[in-house]
């Protein structure tokens, strides 16, 4: 006679996710570089932007695919080569790192606001020129020939990108002949709203901003450094990526500590009677949390969605049920 099985549990690896780690990771290191530039701690130039990307998506991708099953090799390798691409990308940003400001073409800048002076050739990444962005500010700007019929423009450097904040539209002439040419700003406030409007971007923390002037007589273009103060998570857009960084933490830790799932295995014992006469098992039904299933072959496992592949099964015996006649 039969005889009811038993359930048995056991935990199985579930399937690698490699670009699950590679996205969250990616979002994870834009908002650090984000919340780090808001902060005044560092620019968003290549290397942090990239670099910082790459290097948690990299991350990211090593913690999916710990303790789990392996997946396809296009799942696998194409996550990792675009980490590593952007890993070298940002890399290329490391000669930059000591970099202070620069002039060509025989100009000078020089700035003060009310809470420091530089000309633009002593700024650095990690000493720039400090601006309040609530106070005021002036400068002086020099050629060493008078430029006339010239345009102009002032960028900010996003990932080595320039992202023009202002310019020109039409040609200024440039009559008087002037190499020098000075201006103040009393208040801050309402000219960086209204940048930050036009470009997009929320200027607070540190930038690396550069500029050009070209026209007949010469030209010059430069850049340095520039930071307005600012408390750190105290603007929307470091808000914004310190709480879009945590929810991408939060899923990179549910990918590290949730590697296996439970799954349940019940053998069916049905009689089978051999050439000797003796009894032996049949089959088995593979089962799920909700019950058992009837299977053909060998007990089994049953995956969850697609999480992880079907175990090795037996081959069928005694499927049919019949007895044979000796």
């Amino acid at each position: 006679m039969g005889t009811e099985g038993t359930v048995q549990t056991v935990r199985v690896k579930k399937s690698a996710r490699p670009w699950s780690g590679f996205f969250l990771g990616l979002v994870l290191g834009i908002a650090i570089a984000v919340v780090l530039q808001q902060a005044g701690v560092w620019p968003v130039d290549r290397l942090l932007l990239f670099g910082s990307a790459g290097l948690f998506a990299l991350i990211g991708i090593i913690i999916s695919g710990a303790g789990r099953e392996r997946v396809g090799a296009f799942s696998s390798v194409v996550p990792l080569v675009l980490a590593v691409a952007l890993i070298g990308f940002g890399a290329t940003g490391l000669g930059s790192i000591n970099e202070n400001g620069q002039l060509n073409g025989g100009c000078t800048v020089e700035a003060a606001s009310d809470i420091d002076s530089t000309v633009v050739t002593d700024t650095s990444s990690q000493e720039p020129f400090q601006v309040d962005p609530d106070g005021g500010l002036s400068w002086v700007a020099t050629s060493p020939g008078p430029i006339t019929n010239h345009f102009w423009e002032i960028y900010v450097d996003v990932g080595g990108f320039p992202v023009n904040v202002a310019s020109n539209d039409e040609v200024e002439p440039n009559t008087a002949g002037d190499t020098e040419k000075s201006g103040e700003v009393t208040d801050l406030s309402a000219y960086i709203q209204e940048v930050s409007d036009t470009s997009g971007l929320e200027l607070d923390g540190v930038f690396e901003v550069g500029g050009s002037i070209d026209g007949e007589g010469g030209a010059c273009d430069g850049f340095g450094f520039v930071e307005l103060i600012a408390e750190p998570l105290s603007t929307l857009i470091s808000q914004i990526a310190a709480g879009v960084g945590l929810l991408a933490l939060i899923g990179l830790l549910a990918l590290a500590f949730n590697r296996t799932r439970e799954a349940a295995v019940m053998p069916d014992q049905v009689p089978v009677e051999d050439t000797t006469g003796a009894v032996g098992a049949a089959r088995a039904v593979e089962v799920d949390e909700t019950g058992p299933t009837a299977a053909g072959g060998g007990a089994h496992i049953r995956p969850d969605d697609g999480d992880a592949e079907d175990l090795p099964v037996p081959p069928d015996e005694g499927r049919s049920g019949e007895q044979e006649e000796t």
